[in-house]
């Protein structure tokens, strides 16, 4: 019995490695940013929003990728990926941190001060 509930931890703890690596690649692959530009973003987001409430568009993101020379048209596509439809959703959903630290390179950027 005690084997049987082992060996259940331990597939899933396999299976959240798993899920990670997998969601790891998906960053790399979907993210059209570098790790300090999203940080950057998500702050300036994170700013305008304290400020002023969220229309349901991508403005402030618009306008900080357009005051970066950021691709406009690769960040939406990149920011909908992950869960961003307009500003609000961009500071709630694309964020490593907040999808449990799935992005491996941002998170070393992040926890040494970039």
């Amino acid at each position: 019995m005690a084997d049987q509930r082992q060996r259940k931890k331990e597939l899933k703890r396999e299976a959240r490695r798993l899920r990670r690596e997998r969601e790891a690649v998906e960053w790399e692959e979907h993210m059209v940013l570098q790790p300090g530009q999203l940080k950057d973003l998500l702050e300036f987001l994170d700013e305008q929003l304290g400020v002023e409430a969220c229309d349901h568009s991508l403005r402030f993101t618009m306008r900080w990728a357009e005051a970066g020379g950021v691709d406009q048209d690769a960040l939406e596509e990149s920011v909908h990926h992950f869960g961003g439809g307009c500003d609000c959703e961009v500071l709630a959903n694309v964020d490593p941190q907040t999808r449990v630290d799935t992005w491996p390179r941002y998170m070393e950027f992040v926890t040494s001060d970039g």
